[in-house]
Order: structure tokens, then sequence, then C-alpha cells
């Protein structure tokens, strides 16, 4: 059995959802403690456990320990098992954190999966759906995962409901050193039970500053939000609307983080590196790409795989190998 201690690095849920991931692919037993012990509220939240609960249920594994605030899990992995899935998080826990935890696993299946995830679409401390579908989904693709993802209904903090469709075929991943560069960047203002001035106030930001490719939705869900995700190919940003939060706020945030990242000449963002590691693990060949900034995540979720994974990661400047 493989021992971690779920406090190491950022400490975080990516500990959680990394390695019960590769606990399932692997086959290997894994134990964790301390989890996000270092947090303001310690133990397993929400959209922890749904996914802790969504690894076990498609490799047919047991969980101990899966209860709200736990501390400790304990996971024995099964047989992965391709099909139709429907997980609700309860809360507005982020959907696509735990959409994350499953689609390498399935992209191991013998069959082809339909997963559907109720929860937060776009809320604080995750990748926004949009920026999941525009950003992340073609990354992994250039890598060999077959997946396909819609959103069916948007969903806010603090009510959720948001909901999720996805298509996960057996893949074969294969290591990639190319990633395409794109200089016109899109933007996509959502926005719901708030005067539509919110969004003419984003949308000016940005074209003030030459980008016209900005399309807004009006969404009509149960509870009033607003996000901003901004994107030139493998390069993304996403900024939440708050209560008491200027409109001009939310859209230069999203502007600023991404003219961050472009002026690095990356390949991929600082998040999207973090996110692609495990990928890069599992992928047959080698992997390398540049990041703007190495993030705590990425190191923690590098120390995690290692645990797991044969493949040596590299840290170059801000430069990842893999292979």
């Amino acid at each position: 059995m493989i021992n971690i201690d779920g406090s190491h690095g950022e400490g975080g849920g990516q500990v959680i959802r990394t390695a019960l991931a590769l606990a399932a692919i692997t086959k290997k037993e894994v134990s964790i403690d301390n989890i996000r012990a270092g947090r303001p509220n310690p133990g397993l939240q929400p959209q922890h456990l749904a996914a802790a609960k969504a690894v076990r249920n498609v490799c047919r594994g047991t969980l101990e320990g899966a209860e709200l605030g736990s501390k400790s899990l304990v996971f024995r992995p099964g047989e992965i098992v391709g099909g139709k899935y429907d997980f609700d998080i309860g809360t507005a826990g982020s959907v696509t954190l735990v959409a994350q935890a499953l689609i390498p696993i399935l992209l191991t299946a013998s069959k082809e999966s339909e997963v559907k995830i109720t929860g937060g679409t776009h809320v604080m401390k995750s990748p926004g759906y949009d920026y999941f579908e525009k950003v992340f989904l073609p990354a992994i693709r250039l890598m060999g995962a077959n997946v396909e993802s819609r959103i069916v209904r948007p969903g806010f903090y603090p009510a959720g409901g948001g909901r999720i469709e996805m298509k996960i075929r057996p893949s074969r991943l294969v290591g990639n050193e190319i990633w395409p560069k794109e200089e016109h960047v899109k933007v996509l203002i959502r926005l719901s039970r708030l005067p539509v001035l919110v969004a003419i106030r984003e949308k000016k930001i940005f074209v003030q500053n030459g980008i016209e490719d900005v399309r807004v939705f009006e969404d009509e869900v149960s509870c009033p939000g607003n996000c901003v995700t901004a994107w030139a190919g493998l390069l993304g940003a996403y900024a939440l609307g708050e209560k008491g939060k200027k409109s001009e706020a939310v859209a230069r945030e999203a502007y600023d983080a991404l003219m961050k990242e472009r002026k690095n000449d990356s390949d991929v963002d600082m998040h999207l590196a973090d996110q692609l590691l495990v990928y890069a693990a599992l992928a047959e060949g080698k992997t390398s790409f540049k990041t703007s900034e190495i993030s705590g995540h990425l190191m923690t979720n590098k120390g995690i795989i290692g645990k797991f994974a044969e493949k040596r990661i590299t840290v170059e400047g801000n430069r990842l190998v893999i292979g």
C-alpha cells in the first residue's frame, strides 16, 4: 500500500484526486492521512468526497473513511468499468474537479463512458467550465484523449445545480512536445440574474484593449452569477464575479492573467501545466512544455505522481520534461 501525507506541499484536494486516479489506473492500494490538514476547514469537503466516491464507483473499489470532515482515506481499487454514470456533488462543489479525477481513469476502460455531474460549474478556486472546455480538453486531445463535453446548465455558488455531460472513449495516450500557439484572443462572459450592464462593462475592458471576439451568455438559473473566461489557444484565464466586486475588476483580472501568460512565450498556462502532468505521466513517450510559472499546485502534483508512475518529471526553469 502506498502511504501519502495529505498535507504534502500545497496540501489541498488535488492530493486526493491525483492519488485516487492513479491508484485506480495502476491498481495500487493507497492510504491518505492528514487530508487538507492546513486548511481553514480541514478534512474532506463535499467536492472531495464526491470525487472519491466517483472514483470508487467507476473502478468497483472499496473506500474507507469516505465521510464529510474525514482526515484519512484508504482506497483499494478494483476493475475499471466504462458505462453510464450520474454523480451529484450536492452543493456548489466544482464539477470540473470531479471530472478531472474521472477522465484519466475512464480513458483506460474497455468501452465508452457517458458521465453526468451536477454541482458548481463556475465557482471559486477551480477551473470554470468554459476554461475546462476551451483550454483543458483541447490540450489532452493533443495527447490522444478522446473526450467530448457539454454544459447542460451553469451553476454558480452558493446554489450550484449546474450540470455537465461528458463522453469519454477508451484512448491511448501519447507524449507530446509540440503545442500550437494561437494569437487570436477569445472571451466568454456568463451572466445570470444580473443586469446586462455588468457584461457590457466587462466587454468594454477587452474592446478597449483591442480584443473584440467577446461573447455574452445570459443564463437563467437559480443563482445570480457572473464570470469571465479569456483564452488564446492553450493559454487561458478565468475570473469570477463576487458581490461587491466591480464588473471592470472581474474583466481586468481575466485580461491581466491572460496577458501575463502570453508575454512569457509559454506553450501552456500555469494552471494547465499542472493539469497535464497526470496525462504526461501515463502517456507513451516523452512530453515537454514551457509554462509561465512553476506553481505550488504543480510541485505537489509532481510529488504525488512520483509515488505511482515510473516516469521522471524534470523541471528546468519554466520547462517541464516528462519521460
